[in-house]
């Protein structure tokens, strides 16, 4: 049996869906929160600003609260937050980035993940290429590929 085979993926409230599990129930939590950040509502191309898509219009401007944090820290033993860089969390030492081979300037080439001390595991930096996405649908505005969270798995869990 493969880890990832013990997974339950859920689409519903966080704070619904934490507050039904006890304390440490969850070994490690894997989170990708949105940033909070107005400037993600457009993107600049060159001399010409494009807006966001309504698909993910108003995701980035809702950024999580004190109180998400202190359920994800309540529920799980290790965490491993994305932009984390743009909250306001306990410090550490550990992190991981994801190099995403960016080709374009105008994005970010990497993204930084907080990585709570339990884990004790140096920095790692996993690289895989955003480019084989392009012109495919995506489900979620900031969506990260398969592989990465595989990757997570084999060298956090």
């Amino acid at each position: 049996m493969n880890l990832t085979d013990k997974i339950t993926v859920t689409n519903e409230d966080n704070m619904e869906l934490m507050s039904r599990y006890p304390d440490n129930y969850f070994d490690l939590a894997i989170v990708d929160p949105p940033y909070g950040l107005e400037r993600l509502k457009r993107v600049n191309k060159g001399d010409k600003i494009h807006k966001q898509s309504d698909k993910g219009k108003n995701y980035n401007n809702l950024k999580p609260n004190k109180d998400y944090f202190d359920e994800l820290f309540r529920v799980s033993k290790n965490q491993i937050v994305w932009g984390a860089n743009n909250f306001t969390i306990p410090p550490s030492e550990y992190f991981c980035i994801w190099d995403k081979k960016q080709g374009y300037p105008n994005f970010a080439r990497c993204e930084f993940a907080w990585v709570s001390g339990g884990l004790k595991k140096p920095a790692k930096i996993f690289e895989h290429g955003i480019h084989q996405y392009l012109g495919k649908e995506k489900i979620h505005p900031t969506q990260k590929p398969v592989k990465l969270y595989e990757w997570l798995l084999d060298n956090y869990a």
